[in-house]
């Protein structure tokens, strides 16, 4: 599953992921990125823009969710 994560500050990183991987797995991801380029986000949640659907289910896989095979998923700092 290829993705494009859009974060709030505008940059763009582009990942794949297996099908079978789960949200969680995007999340931490995510979560080692904001930390290596010192990106002050704590808690965020993930959406897509169409059609409009947030993920909270972690143990979703990418297939399950609809992401695969790909998709433009965006950051949203629940903190700002």
């Amino acid at each position: 599953t290829k993705l494009r994560i859009m974060l709030p500050n505008g940059s763009k990183i582009d990942r794949k992921f297996l099908a079978s991987e789960t949200i969680e797995a995007v999340r931490d991801f995510i979560d080692v990125h904001l930390g290596d380029n010192d990106i002050p986000i704590e808690t965020y949640s993930l959406s897509t823009n169409y059609p409009k659907r947030a993920f909270h289910n972690d143990s979703e896989t990418l297939m399950e969710a609809g992401l695969h095979p790909q998709s433009v998923l965006y950051v949203q700092d629940l903190d700002a």
